[in-house]
């Protein structure tokens, strides 16, 4: 009888062994291509995929616990993060690598080593991919530096020192940072990724008196920048220099411009400020910038949950709408696509459902339940 059953047992197994796998949902499909509604959101070691106009999760990538985010890379078919790994998981030797995920999978296909030095805190700011090809990490260790990787040749170059400089920008060739000192700079590599110049703005903030944030989103020139007081910049480089807008308010001080362009009053009392881990968004499209707002509290209060979303017109510079969030959806994230029609994309502070609306008329188009996001990010 034993024989019998062990004979029964190789049999199925054998059977099974030789079926397709069609019916597995997961890392054994292919995902399609993304559209420009399709962003990712990063919780806890996982990064979703997600089509927002299907509400749907298109594929999930491993990462490690301290990976900040994603810089895809579509036209390659790639997606690159970057993670530090224990030994015995939470301590032991460790050991930082470039992630690369095949982006039609969603399986790694490379891991390439940097030194053991990378912030394993922050926002997508974090890592930068330079002209196509040079991937930038940021490292804290607590002296500043950036890390490059070469894609195509798959091998780290070496090591920048930043001091008192934070982010990875990417501009041109090179790459633009945030500094204590008020200043941003620019770091221009050459072809085979080493640094060979380095340009500084002038003086346009005051670290102690109205800090910018280090997250910076992107603008068809450059980089917008934010201060905790609600003061929008825009940094581009162009003939040799690092160039800085004259700056304007989402909170303005003079009555006649504190009216939205609905006519509705913004009265410069009231203390709103800027709110979240990932605080504003801006889409050049729709000239569209959105800002996570919370009442009271001081600038130490800038990483506070947001209890409403404000959009304004970077055209007018005038607030557009004002959309209220509940205990229960008030955001410590917030993204918009960077498509004509874009979407809006809220992570609440709860873990608890992902809110997407329509990012021109703040009208809500469907949710998402248990996605527990921290940072979300355009694929693009």
């Amino acid at each position: 009888m034993k024989h019998y059953l062990a004979a029964a047992l190789l049999c199925v197994s054998q059977s099974i062994a030789a079926q397709s796998y069609d019916s597995i949902i997961g890392d054994s499909l292919s995902l399609g291509v993304p559209n420009d509604h399709w962003f990712s959101v990063r919780g806890s070691e996982i990064a979703y995929l997600i089509d927002g106009d299907e509400g749907t999760v298109q594929g999930t990538l491993t990462l490690s616990m301290f990976s900040p985010a994603l810089e895809p890379h579509l036209a390659a078919g790639r997606i690159y993060s970057y993670g530090s790994f224990y030994t015995r998981t939470f301590y032991g030797d460790r050991t930082d690598v470039v992630l690369i995920f095949d982006l039609d999978s969603a399986l790694p296909i490379k891991e390439i080593e940097i030194p053991p030095k990378s912030a394993g805190i922050g926002h997508s700011g974090m890592i930068g991919l330079i002209e196509d090809r040079f991937i930038g990490v940021w490292n804290i260790t607590p002296a500043m530096s950036v890390s490059v990787v070469d894609t195509a040749d798959e091998r780290f170059v070496g090591e920048i020192s930043t001091p008192g400089c934070a982010g990875v920008y990417p501009v041109d060739a090179g790459f633009i940072m945030a500094c204590g000192d008020g200043r941003v700079q620019y770091v221009r590599l050459d072809s085979v990724g080493e640094e060979v110049d380095r340009l500084r703005s002038e003086v346009f903030f005051s670290v102690t008196d109205d800090p910018v944030f280090d997250y910076a989103v992107p603008t068809p020139e450059g980089w917008m920048f934010m201060s905790l007081e609600g003061h929008v910049y825009e940094v581009a480089v162009k003939d040799g220099a690092v160039n800085v807008s004259e700056p304007w308010s989402i909170n303005p001080a003079d009555e006649e411009d504190a009216a939205d362009i609905n006519g509705v009053p913004i009265d410069p009392d009231d203390n709103w400020r800027i709110s979240g881990r990932q605080a504003f968004a801006y889409n050049a499209e729709a000239n569209l910038l959105v800002t996570l707002m919370h009442e009271g509290g001081g600038q130490e209060t800038f990483e506070d949950p947001g209890t409403q979303v404000w959009a304004f017109s970077t055209k007018t510079q005038r607030r557009a709408y004002v959309l209220e969030l509940d205990e229960e959806t008030k955001g410590v994230s917030v993204e918009l696509t960077a498509d004509e029609e874009p979407l809006l994309i809220i992570a609440p502070a709860k873990g608890g459902e992902l809110l997407i609306h329509d990012g021109v008329s703040s009208r809500l188009l469907r949710t998402m339940p248990e996605i527990k996001a921290n940072l979300v990010q355009r694929l693009e």
